[in-house]
């Protein structure tokens, strides 16, 4: 392969690129390549994730206000809060995942939404499955320095509509 080739695969200037090219490319910079296939025929993508939303959102005190898919404030920014809930102008953020493959990954990305998404304290909503049960008890320490409120209070609070007072985790 060139190395105009592979300049054009770095910076996505290809319309069409092969599969061999991609995992060759990958390979010499020392990632593994990931392919998923979505369903493309129902408009709701993922039930799951939304049910999951939903579950959340029918413990919440009725003082408070939900929106969902909010992007963040920065320009070109495609990032977005899975949900946001607002109590007296302080924002909590919302991430929920139906399945917890990488923690680190999750910790990553919500450390990023917190820097540039003017929001201070998130809810990481998890999925009540054995694989995200297992998740949090394998390292549980690395989770609670980030997430230090326990979903009980965090949950109580939420339902009063007062300050969950920090981030928590929250398995539903």
């Amino acid at each position: 392969m060139s190395h105009a080739q592979v300049s054009r695969i770095e910076r996505a200037q290809l319309r069409h690129a092969s599969l061999a090219d991609l995992v060759a490319v990958s390979t010499v910079v020392g990632l593994d390549l990931s392919v998923r296939a979505y369903p493309g025929a129902r408009p709701v993508r993922d039930a799951a994730h939304l049910a999951l939303l939903t579950r959340l959102r029918e413990r919440l005190a009725p003082t408070l206000v939900w929106r969902t898919e909010v992007p963040l404030s920065l320009h070109r920014d495609a990032r977005a809060w899975d949900a946001v809930i607002s109590r007296a102008g302080r924002p909590i953020g919302v991430e929920a995942e139906t399945r917890l493959r990488d923690v680190q990954a999750v910790e990553r990305r919500i450390s990023l939404k917190l820097r540039d998404g003017g929001i201070e304290r998130v809810v990481l909503l998890l999925a009540d499955t054995r694989t995200n049960r297992e998740a949090v008890r394998a390292d549980p320490d690395r989770l609670r320095s980030m997430f230090p409120v326990p979903q009980r209070d965090l949950l109580r609070a939420l339902a009063t509509g007062a300050d969950p007072c920090g981030s928590g985790v929250v398995i539903l």
